[in-house]
């Protein structure tokens, strides 16, 4: 597929082109919550965005710092030149470079690069894979022994990041481990190559889920849709028996109006 050829290589180029970090400035939220874009994103951008428009001028791309509200067609890419800025300011080796290409609102390739684990994943309709080789979510457990990630705490809303206090702490003993790493496109390559379990996302931007929910999809994972287009709250886990524990146990806890039970 010619459009997840350009994307590969966009992001093998972006990552050749880290160098340092540059200047870290300080991001405005809507929630307060502080954040910031560095000297790497706007390289990585310009490389990433570059390469696409060069294959294919005509296509609108949404990007986090330069394009955040274009919109979409037909033919449209949503990319995060680094996402984990926070993490990779700070010295943290868990960010990572992403994007998708999306026909008619529904993704059809999407990669991910995670510079400081030397991994490459991409996803399209021939399914999951990781440098080259198939990936595939991990084998059923009880939810008690499944490891969760979530994101971050809400930058841009408040109902969110309540739900998110609620699932640290009323849902604290239904699962074996909680991980928050700062970074969407790790949480999903995590989720697709079986080294989670579960993870939690309160979506609102489609550079941010899109890239690793197709990856993690075509790799095995499951969600509720319905909940998703609803409320935004997205639970993904790596089998159906995680996803029925997990709305069962997880959701009256973080939202009980959302409940499916």
């Amino acid at each position: 597929m010619r459009e997840l050829e350009v994307l590969l290589d966009a992001l093998r180029s972006a990552r050749e082109s880290l160098g340092g970090i540059g200047a870290v400035d300080p991001k405005p939220t809507v929630t307060g919550v502080f954040d910031v874009v560095t000297d790497a994103d706007r390289r990585a951008e310009d490389i990433i965005l570059g390469a696409i428009r060069s294959a294919f001028p005509d296509d609108p791309i949404i990007s986090e710092e330069s394009s955040p509200d274009a919109k979409g067609s037909e033919r449209t890419w949503a990319v995060d030149p680094i996402d984990g800025s926070v993490n990779l300011s700070r010295g943290i080796p868990i960010y990572g470079m992403q994007g998708v290409f999306m026909e008619c609102g529904r993704p059809s390739a999407s990669a991910i690069s995670l510079p400081c684990q030397d991994e490459l994943y991409w996803a399209s309709s021939d399914g999951a894979f990781m440098n080259g080789s198939p990936i595939r979510t991990a084998d059923p457990r009880p939810l008690r022994e499944c490891i969760l990630t979530t994101g971050d705490f809400s930058r841009r809303s408040e109902e969110y990041r309540l739900m998110q206090a609620r699932l640290m702490s009323d849902c604290r003993d239904c699962i074996a481990r909680f991980k928050m790493l700062g970074a969407a496109c790790v949480d999903f390559a995590y989720l697709a190559s079986g080294r989670s379990d579960v993870h939690v996302r309160f979506v609102n931007k489609v550079w941010d889920f899109m890239p690793g929910m197709y990856l993690a999809e075509m790799a095995g994972a499951v969600y509720d849709r319905d909940l998703l287009d609803d409320t935004g709250i997205l639970i993904m886990c790596s089998s159906r028996e995680v996803l029925d524990e997990a709305l069962s146990e997880l959701l009256p806890r973080i939202s009980p109006s959302s409940s499916r039970r």
